[in-house]
């Protein structure tokens, strides 16, 4: 009879999180569960620092982000999640 090692054995595919897998982060921990939304977010809040809301909003709006997204990041940076200065830079 042949014995292996639990170290030679792969877990299942199907296993979501092994002891040795750490569990994928909160959404409240990470902000946003979308990286590439995030992105587009953060772009559109550095042009409007740059350029101004008008061209920070056509930009949203170029890429796809909820218009309901783009007016609370646009005209209410109180509460925008992170801390941002007045260049639009995150802190």
């Amino acid at each position: 009879m042949e014995t292996f090692s639990t170290n030679s054995i792969d877990p299942p595919a199907t296993e979501a999180h092994g002891e040795n897998t750490p569990a994928p982060p909160t959404l409240r921990a990470t902000g946003r569960p979308d990286t590439l939304t995030a992105q587009k977010i953060e772009v559109g809040i550095i042009l409007q620092a740059m350029l101004g809301t008008p061209a920070a909003a056509e930009y949203l709006d170029n890429n796809a982000i909820a218009r309901s997204i783009a007016l609370r990041v646009l005209f209410e940076p109180h509460l925008r999640r992170g801390h941002h200065d007045a260049y639009g830079i995150r802190r």
